[in-house]
């Protein structure tokens, strides 16, 4: 097998020092001081994700460690509790392949979101079954719709409370079809799923939604079983480009497929539809050059060993990008949004696949750019944006929007972040005025401990929707 050439190959790889450095154990703590005043309208518990391995063990790639999710409680202007769980799943063996036709789809790390649906908190990883957790973060079991998803299910659904719908799919299957998509309702019934042919298993970690389509990335980072790695993935220039748009009621036969750029596309902000019909989609996007780089940090293996590699961004470094696809002339028009490193692009979900103006994202530094850790406030109607910065010893995580009751602007609200020590310090929890994006936090909860830089959080309201 192809054992590749990895630069991680260290007494101590990369994605193990620094930000990345997992806890050595679960933590329970009660009564954490706040630095400012919680809003008292805030009564609920914030949640987030993250690869955190086990003592004494390399799980081969920085997105491969078992899952361990970190609660943070607040009511009535207290954070009462902060504790940490990892997700007990059924844990990969060395060398397990996640390609192997007809394989336990309960083998997974469910390390990479939390989403709350159907009165359940989820643990994903695409490349298995959800596992429930209860509101004390201990884990329930596999959930699988009452034995229906006989597939894995993306870190990313896109939950729209409009039609009361859930959609979510999967791409690692090693047989055709390649990719399957799923609609659920809001009350957790499997209501149909749809299988879509590729010509390969390319690594699909999000999609979008808009009120009449479902958008795909088919892009050339590709799954090759000869590579002996925790992620078995590579760049193929022999791979098309592509982003598919298929009617959300559709089959997959009826998707149009328009190609693109060469790039790969980690995370979507958003997508909606125009008032001429056309498709805009904007997220961040990783270009070949930065994929190299990117890749051999985190433990991929490539078959050559790439220059300058930057230590200080734990993620691929990737720009905010928009596509307005047409789907009449199969066309697309591409724009470079930002050429700062940015991560993790977020809006108020309540305007997901509709028309939004704010986006949030973390900026990194990078040779060239940036010196520091940066929140960014994009206004995408007029082409400016904020700036918050943390300097280049602390490193802010995904800002998650919270909208204040009765908003109406999508910037009407809180944004949680987590805020950790490059250099190992205690971590917080940040309460941003998101209309005050650059103004003096309403609140940070002193956290015990440090919290590995990690992926995806939500906010779990005591009254949940969904």
């Amino acid at each position: 097998m192809n054992q590749g050439v990895s630069v991680t190959q260290t007494s101590t790889p990369l994605y193990l020092l620094g930000p990345l450095e997992p806890a050595r154990a679960e933590t329970d703590t009660r009564e954490l001081d706040v630095i400012g005043a919680l809003p008292p309208e805030l009564s609920g518990m914030y949640v987030r994700n993250g690869p955190n391995a086990h003592p004494g063990e390399d799980p081969g790639h920085a997105w491969a460690g078992h899952g361990m999710v970190h609660g943070i409680r607040v009511e009535a202007g207290r954070a009462t509790w902060y504790r940490s769980r990892w997700v007990d799943t059924t844990p990969a063996p060395a060398g397990y392949d996640f390609f192997a036709p007809g394989r336990d789809r309960s083998v997974t790390a469910a390390n990479t979101s939390i989403v709350p649906y159907a009165g359940r908190l989820l643990a994903l990883q695409e490349a298995g079954l959800p596992y429930e957790v209860d509101r004390e973060l201990n884990t329930v079991g596999v959930f699988d719709f009452d034995g229906r998803l006989t597939t894995g299910m993306t870190a990313h659904p896109k939950f729209d409370a409009r039609a009361g719908e859930l959609h979510f799919f999967d791409s690692y299957l090693p047989e055709q079809p390649h990719l399957v998509h799923h609609v659920a309702s809001a009350e957790g019934e499997l209501l149909r799923s749809t299988a879509i042919e590729l010509p390969e298993v390319p690594l699909m970690h999000d999609f979008a939604l808009t009120e009449h389509y479902v958008i795909f990335y088919d892009l050339p980072v590709v799954a090759d079983p000869a590579i002996a790695n925790a992620m078995p993935f590579r760049w193929s220039d022999d791979h098309e480009p592509r982003i598919g748009v298929m009617p959300r009621n559709g089959v997959g036969a009826d998707t149009i497929w328009i190609t693109v750029d060469p790039c790969w596309v980690i995370h979507t902000a958003n997508a909606r539809e125009d008032s001429q019909g056309r498709i805009v989609v904007e997220g961040n996007r990783v270009v070949p050059d930065r994929w190299d780089i990117s890749w051999a940090r985190l433990g991929g293996s490539l078959d050559h060993v790439p220059g300058n590699l930057d230590t200080r961004n734990p993620l691929p470094e990737a720009h905010l990008h928009r596509w307005t696809l047409d789907l009449g002339t199969r066309t697309v028009r591409e724009e470079a949004l930002d050429d700062r490193a940015i991560e993790f692009p977020t809006i108020d979900l309540a305007r997901a696949g509709l028309s939004h103006e704010h986006v949030y994202a973390v900026g990194y530094p990078r040779v060239g750019g940036a010196d520091g850790y940066e929140l960014i406030k994009y206004d995408t109607s007029t082409g400016t944006d904020q700036v918050r910065s943390f300097g280049t010893n602390q490193i802010p995580g995904e800002a998650y929007f919270v909208a204040a009751p009765d908003a109406s602007a999508d910037d009407e609200g809180w944004l949680f972040t987590l805020v950790s020590g490059v250099d190992g310090g205690a971590s917080e929890l940040m309460v941003l005025d998101a209309s005050d994006f650059t103004g003096h936090p309403v609140a940070r909860i002193v956290l015990p401990e440090r919290i590995p830089y990690g992926f995806h959080g939500s906010w779990v309201p005591d009254q949940v929707r969904h």
